[in-house]
């Protein structure tokens, strides 16, 4: 009698890869705020009157970190996932070959442990396959935050020039009285409305980070359910005592 698998289960095990958007990568997008960290003189004033921190400094600290590795775990998750599946259709096709050739007490109980074991091993698939879905949906979340926030900073900074250049243009023309009202009207509105566009970064943020929140909660879950599932694996020799041993 010889067993043969139906699959091979480590074929699987493959470096996972990531889709990367159409704009790029997290990095790439949360690259673009990082080059606006060295702003034009008269923009670096504006920002000095508006705030006493600098907003795209604190915009490239909040995405942080090597998101693009984190995607592709979503992809390891479900390598694992087809892993699992693999193992348990082998377990089910052996059972099945040495059901036919074994008959009696022990070969009962066998079956009926091998089998458990592959029901087992084949759930762990539907854990792994969640694991995937909300590490996909994290990084979908934090990606289309950036890019959101991306685009309100280069906004913020146009409106950091805008006021500067008043700024600039009330002190010169100070000596018309007019000039310098209406030069630094312009930039104190400037900065209305750059307080305004930081207002709408960080509730960007903050529904990008509440999405994370729940992302990861529900991903403990799921861990902690897996752990559950592997300390609840049939034991071996449990079922069946031969009287003669």
């Amino acid at each position: 009698m010889s067993f043969t698998d139906t699959v091979e289960p480590t074929s699987y095990l493959k470096a996972p890869q990531t889709k990367e958007p159409e704009k790029g990568p997290v990095s790439d997008v949360i690259g673009a705020v990082s080059d606006l960290l060295s702003p034009s003189a008269w923009a670096a004033e504006a920002l000095k009157a508006a705030f006493d921190f600098d907003p795209f400094e604190e915009v490239a600290k909040w995405f942080a970190g090597d998101w693009e590795g984190y995607a592709k775990c979503a992809d390891a998750w479900a390598n694992v996932g087809k892993l699992t599946a693999g193992i348990a259709k082998n377990l089910d096709s052996g059972n099945g070959t040495l059901d036919r050739t074994w008959n009696g007490n022990a070969a009962d109980s066998a079956f009926v442990y091998f089998e458990q074991l592959a029901d087992k091993i084949e759930g762990l698939q539907d854990d792994f396959d969640q694991l995937k879905q909300h590490y996909d949906e994290l990084y979908a979340a934090v990606w289309a935050g950036a890019d959101l926030i991306s685009g309100l900073c280069k906004q913020l900074l146009d409106e950091a020039i805008i006021a500067g250049v008043a700024f600039a243009a009330g002190t010169l023309l100070a000596e018309t009285g007019v000039g310098l009202i209406a030069g630094y009207a312009v930039g104190a509105l400037e900065i209305i409305q750059m307080i305004k566009t930081w207002g709408r970064i960080t509730e960007a943020y903050s529904a990008c980070e509440q999405a994370v929140m729940i992302s990861v909660t529900a991903s403990g879950a799921i861990v902690g359910g897996l752990g559950t599932a592997l300390q609840s694996f049939p034991e071996v020799g449990g079922a069946y005592d031969h009287p003669g041993v």
